[in-house]
């Protein structure tokens, strides 16, 4: 950081070519210059300066590593480049953390929608929490972010639109929890009951079911979006156990009474359920409700609708139908070709048909 005391410039030079001169740089840190005038300059807006010489070195080597990440990162945001914000914001993310401004809130929300352009929904989670405290934090401040897009979140909850949770990459979750952890905990209270739902989801899909049950026992709320999320949780866990119970039970009898964001998620895990009986009627029970997910549900939950064309094509191969198998395949790879479960299909052999 910049010593008050000796930091002087006669002139800043902006990347739009204006010259700011008969100032002095009293302070500068991540979030960039301080002028002794009042004005506060971020660092992307700097294409160079000349302050004191004992601050000089130190100045340029954070213009170098930072400037330009962040001005890359307003310009990718300003034309909707989502996969072209990944590498800048990666690069600045752990310079960031731990802080709560305006430039620390582009950094995290640019890695959030930069891992979830190149499918690292997992990965998501932890720069989203980061970027959901700042802008708690900082509710009456308002937030100028680049670009038209902004975060659909509810304020209530923590939950977001672009994070239904439901993960499918166990060593991705995996990977993902410490970060997470991290992140939740050095949120500002009171932390949104939402958080729960996300570790705890996460803690479930990486194989660490106390843990997952431990977090999500404490969810405390009525709101009724986590009430249901808690009995889809449960029913998850009977799936992946075989081992049908009272969860699901209760999402058969309140599914078209469920929230609109979590019916498609209890759809999901009931439609799983059915295809492991024995009963041929309820396996086409089940694969109906999963093939609902990408007719109903494809554009706004693509990973849940690739997932759920992904069961139906397995369950389709275990009843010898190849020819419906294939025709499954063939949607999954061409309309969700991006996700996780088109990925997995890619690993596999070609499927055969009937003459």
């Amino acid at each position: 950081m910049g010593d008050p005391h000796q930091a002087w410039a006669d002139r800043v030079i902006l990347r739009d070519l204006e010259v700011i001169t008969g100032i002095r740089v009293v302070d500068f840190n991540e979030d960039g210059l301080r002028l002794d005038d009042g004005r506060r300059i971020s660092w992307e807006r700097v294409e160079r300066a000349q302050v004191a010489p004992a601050q000089q070195a130190e100045f340029n080597q954070m213009l170098d590593e930072i400037g330009t990440h962040l001005y890359r990162l307003h310009q990718r945001l300003n034309v909707g480049d989502y996969r072209g914000l990944l590498d800048h914001a990666e690069a600045l993310y752990p310079r960031y953390v731990g802080r709560d401004s305006q430039t620390a809130y582009v950094v995290f929300q640019s890695l959030m929608w930069g891992r979830l352009a190149v499918g690292q929904r997992e990965a998501a989670v932890e720069p989203y929490v980061r970027a959901l405290d700042v802008l708690q934090r900082r509710q009456r401040e308002p937030i100028n972010l680049p670009g038209r897009r902004r975060l659909q979140y509810d304020p209530q909850t923590g939950l977001t639109s672009d994070l239904v949770p439901i993960w499918f990459d166990e060593p991705a979750c995996q990977a993902a929890l410490p970060g997470v952890l991290r992140a939740i905990g050095q949120m500002a209270e009171p932390r949104p009951e939402g958080m729960r739902i996300y570790y705890g989801t996460l803690a479930l899909t990486a194989g660490q079911w106390e843990e997952a049950r431990r977090v999500l026992a404490g969810v405390r709320s009525e709101h009724s979006v986590l009430v249901e999320l808690l009995t889809i949780t449960v029913a998850q866990g009977e799936v992946l156990a075989e081992a049908s119970g009272e969860a699901l039970q209760r999402l058969e009898k309140t599914l078209d009474r469920m929230t609109p964001e979590n019916r498609p998620l209890a759809l999901y895990w009931l439609g799983r359920s059915r295809l492991e009986s024995m009963d041929l009627r309820q396996r086409q029970q089940g694969m109906l409700q999963l093939l609902e997910l990408p007719a109903l549900y494809g554009q706004d939950y693509p990973e849940l609708a690739a997932a759920g064309l992904y069961h139906t094509m397995l369950a389709l191969g275990r009843d010898d139908d190849a020819d419906g198998q294939l025709s499954v395949r063939h949607e999954l790879l061409n309309r969700y070709k991006q996700s996780h479960h088109a990925r997995l299909v890619g690993q596999q052999p070609t499927i055969k048909t009937t003459p």
